[in-house]
């Protein structure tokens, strides 16, 4: 049996709080590291791709919320 467009909906919203979290706690991290002596630029790069890749997600999830024609998901809308 099909999920209904109402539980993807939901689903999407519940990846989408899930993703910005992640966004936000890569953001601490990546400030945190910068704020050390001699901050790691290994360690700053890839946290910096892991955010990219986050950021990346976030707009997919919004692009098919936008699709579902609901109201609350507008363009303005973003990471």
């Amino acid at each position: 049996m099909k999920n209904s467009p109402r539980v993807k909906v939901f689903s999407l919203q519940v990846r989408l709080a899930k993703l910005r979290l992640k966004h936000q706690s890569l953001k601490a991290k990546i400030a945190k590291e910068l704020k050390r002596p001699s901050p790691c630029s290994m360690m700053l790069q890839g946290l910096k791709r892991q955010r990219l890749r986050t950021k990346d997600e976030i707009m997919r999830c919004l692009t098919q919320l936008r699709r579902t024609g609901l109201p609350g998901f507008t363009q303005q809308q973003s990471a």
